[in-house]
């Protein structure tokens, strides 16, 4: 296993005193395609062929109506009364096995019976998606996203800005995903919005100053699936917001290295175009006066900003995940336990799974292609593709309220708030729920102010 650790250092080739801003992970082998699985039905009123308990029957007897009163319309079978169910007025009885289409036929037609029928057995409520890999991923079903996606997927006028080693533009997964600017005719040489970009149409590449954010690394286009890749289209996994749209901003160079005034350049260039969600899945352990100040416009201008804490292992959460504006996210494994690598500290404020990850990915040698990787960078876009779940209803139009939502609904996986996890594991369809005119939970406003003033 090989990984690498953020850190700094001066690069002269550009001109500018580079920090290198490291998108860490930790490359694992990737896992195969398996068979497609076929959405599930969602609970509805019981069809014909619906299942039941196999041996209760649920009666509704006319006022007055005793058990013997029904007993001889029962076909011969023993009828035993298990509970009464008090303010249905009903009552639950217990019938032979495997005889409850029969005895629910016979009962229909006594003359003390109001109603009979079979005690239907009801099911989750959840999204099952298509796609042949969605098996693979664990950490959609941690965060609660396949009982969100049956309040919402996404919405395409939300907007993911992944500002990272940009995005393989044409994987299968993500090609149909890509951000479009609205204000910019496609590649005509005219800066048509007059943001100072020349052909910007589907982002921008800081690094090499032009208008194509093509992925050179493999890490942003791992990162973009993970929040927003295409889904349930019978095509490799499954994004938490499938519904938005990512918005492609190339910041890292091919070996994971790129500049905080880039940095700094990206965020308002997202927050400038309508970006409501901005994922940053790198840091660095220098405290930075014009990051901090890009963190602060882009909260200003409605986006939430998402960063990963870090995976020094070690107490020192990295910045802009450090900095008061921006909501920090650890990273926990299969089983909700913190990640050894997870950096730790007060400023952390969720976690979500980032252990074995698996998404989409572009290499080299491989092209477009799919592959499993370890960190806070992959815990990151799952809590920003919940946030952009958020940002498609209209409550949660603003990025206090989207990041209220977040940290109010988590499930505390020690205390209250610690500075392994923050408030908890981010949990979609309760962020979804939240009654933010409502008091929320008590330990959560009581951690906030301390939360805030960091």
């Amino acid at each position: 296993m090989i990984w690498s650790v953020y850190n700094a250092r001066m690069k002269s080739a550009r001109g500018l005193a580079l920090l290198v801003v490291w998108a860490t992970v930790l490359l694992l082998t990737a896992t195969g395609t398996s068979a497609k699985r076929s959405p599930i039905v969602e609970a509805a009123p019981p069809p014909p062929a619906a299942k039941y308990v196999s041996d209760e029957v649920i009666v509704r007897l006319q006022p007055g109506a005793t058990m013997e009163a029904i007993q001889p319309f029962a076909g011969g079978h023993s009828l035993r009364a298990l509970k009464d169910l008090g303010p249905l007025n009903a009552l639950l009885l217990q019938v032979p096995p495997g005889k409850v289409s029969e005895i629910v036929a016979v009962l229909s037609r006594a003359p003390a019976v109001i109603f009979a029928e079979p005690n239907y057995l009801v099911h989750a409520a959840v999204i099952t998606p298509s796609d042949p890999d969605w098996p693979n991923q664990y950490g959609p079903a941690l965060i609660q996203a396949p009982q969100a996606w049956t309040i919402t997927t996404g919405a395409s006028a939300v907007s993911i800005a992944v500002i990272d080693t940009g995005v393989d533009l044409n994987h299968p997964d993500l090609a149909d995903k890509i951000w479009n600017n609205p204000d910019e005719i496609p590649n005509n040489g005219v800066d048509d919005d007059q943001d100072g970009y020349v052909d910007d149409w589907r982002g921008w590449d800081f690094v090499n100053s032009d208008n194509n954010p093509q992925d050179d690394y493999g890490h942003g286009t791992h990162v973009a699936g993970i929040a927003a890749a295409a889904s349930n289209n019978a095509v490799g996994i499954a994004g938490i917001a499938w519904g938005a749209r990512i918005m492609p901003l190339k910041i890292l160079d091919s070996q994971g290295d790129g500049a905080n005034s880039d940095l700094a350049l990206a965020m308002h260039w997202a927050a400038d175009h309508g970006a409501q969600v901005i994922n940053l899945s790198l840091g660095d352990p220098a405290l930075d006066p014009i990051m901090e100040e890009a963190v602060n416009y882009a909260v200003a201008h409605g986006a939430v900003v998402i960063a990963a804490a870090g995976n020094s292992g070690y107490s020192g959460v990295l910045y802009p995940a450090a900095y008061a504006n921006a909501i920090a996210v650890a990273a926990t494994d299969a089983s909700n336990h913190v990640a050894g690598f997870s950096s730790v500290g007060p400023q952390v404020d969720v976690a979500a799974p980032g252990v074995s990850i698996y998404s989409t990915y572009w290499s080299a040698t491989g092209g477009s292609t799919y592959n499993t990787l370890s960190g806070t960078s992959m815990a990151t876009p799952h809590v920003a593709g919940v946030a952009a779940l958020l940002a498609a209803l209209p409550q949660f139009n603003t990025p206090a309220k989207i990041r209220a939502a977040l940290e109010a609904t988590t499930l505390p996986l020690t205390t209250c708030h610690n500075p392994q996890t923050g408030f908890g594991l981010v949990q979609a369809y309760a962020a979804l729920q939240a009654d933010l005119s409502a008091p929320l939970r008590a330990c959560y406003l009581h951690f906030l102010p301390l939360v805030q003033l960091r």
